[in-house]
């Protein structure tokens, strides 16, 4: 970014200064008790590069509006297909200065700087992805980007701004991608939304990464009055992955949900910590993760419901479910309510639970092969997630992806 504003110069010099400055994660802290922070080289020295097997074949750009491809950071030209009048899909560093009025007051607001993982990101970061979807404008296919890591570089770091303003729909597409590697790489990623009044905005997050990346990923999404946002986060690639997806509910009315669903197997750990924020009253959110593990696969979801003074009427919940496949397997999940206002309606669960013999049994006594079953068994599991995602060709390909892991 040398040709950055001066604005953002200045931010990425704080953003340097801050992560020289900020305490080393030693892992002993409550936050990172699950996930090692040498694992995500958040300490330590910089990591380099791993060399990697074989080749990613990425899907067609037929069925959306636009696609934005970064392979190890670096960007490729933006294709541009389909896209309506005013709706801006643009390389992030290029929309410093192209379209500064709209990205001021909006990048390092949500997803800041004052903690090691964003200064990281923000201290390095280059290329990245920014869309706006102007007043009234409803974006019919999905915009995708693509961030892929040969192995080449040690480091990978994406960026993504979404702008949906007043009346406005759009769903984006988030993809992250490899080969398997020879050696471990890392990647940092950062995702600000931010959806105006009666806008609705799905973003998907889908991290298919081959074996030996590990992945530090960071969500936030704010939604005005009467906005809708639904954040999916789908995690089934990586050998270490930590995401941390943020909903802030800063309008009345507004409707909030973060969804999720992960597949952990051979050594694969994953950690969500999924947070919703009530900042204004009559909102509503909903948090609903499921995964499933297998093997010697860990995984950890922490989920929070933050209710603050000021915000009555507040209708949210939380769920994560786990469905352990193999012994050895193990799924730590994590509930809890800070709640501050009085009439509010908010509940949490967890649960962690063995596949059912009798339902394999039954599939199998009718002559259902007894590893399709179990692919059945899986697919009828995620369906209440796979459900709420609206664009039907990704909706099949990551269910397709999530029953290839079951054996």
């Amino acid at each position: 970014m040398a040709d950055a504003p001066a604005w953002a110069a200045e931010a990425r010099t704080t953003a340097t200064a801050n992560l020289d400055a900020l305490p080393v994660l030693t892992g002993m802290e409550e936050e990172w008790r699950f996930t090692p922070p040498a694992d995500l080289a958040m300490t330590g020295p910089e990591p380099s590069g791993a060399g990697a097997t074989g080749t990613v074949v990425l899907p067609a750009t037929e069925g959306r509006s636009a696609r934005l491809a970064f392979t190890d950071g670096v960007p490729a030209p933006a294709e541009i297909i389909d896209l309506p009048d005013g709706v801006i899909v643009s390389e992030l560093g290029q929309a410093l200065i192209d379209h500064e009025s709209l990205v001021r007051p909006r990048l390092y607001s949500l997803a800041g700087f004052d903690d090691r993982p964003g200064a990281l990101n923000a201290a390095h970061w280059d290329a990245g992805t920014f869309v706006y979807v102007p007043r009234g404008v409803h974006l019919t296919l999905p915009v995708e980007t693509v961030l892929t890591a040969t192995g080449a570089t040690g480091r990978v770091f994406g960026r993504t701004l979404i702008i949906v303003e007043e009346g406005a729909k759009a769903t984006v597409v988030d993809r992250y991608v490899s080969p398997d590697l020879d050696g471990p790489v890392q990647a940092s990623s950062v995702v600000e939304m931010f959806v105006a009044e009666g806008g609705e905005l799905e973003h998907v997050s889908y991290i298919g990464w081959g074996s030996g990346m590990r992945h530090h990923a960071t969500i936030r999404a704010s939604t005005g009055k009467d906005a809708r946002a639904r954040s999916v986060n789908v995690t089934l690639g990586g050998d270490v992955v930590r995401v941390e997806p943020t909903m802030y509910c800063h309008g009345s009315g507004s409707d909030a949900r973060a969804l999720g669903m992960y597949f952990a197997t051979g050594n694969q750990h994953f950690e969500h910590r999924v947070v919703s924020r009530h900042e204004a009253p009559q909102a509503y959110s909903n948090l609903l993760y499921k995964g499933a593990i297998q093997d010697t696969a860990h995984t950890v979801f922490f989920g929070n419901l933050v209710v603050p003074p000021g915000a009555p009427g507040t209708d949210a919940y939380q769920t994560n479910r786990n469905l352990i496949l193999t012994e050895g397997a193990r799924a730590d999940t994590i509930p809890f309510l800070e709640i501050e206002t009085a009439e509010v309606k908010c509940s949490h669960a967890g649960a962690v639970g063995r596949v059912d013999d009798e339902q394999v049994f039954y599939l199998m006594s009718r002559g259902v092969p007894e590893l399709e079953a179990k692919h059945l068994i899986v697919y009828g599991f995620f369906q209440e997630v796979l459900d709420q995602i609206s664009f039907g060709e990704l909706r099949d390909e990551l269910a397709a992806a999530a029953r290839a892991k079951v054996r």
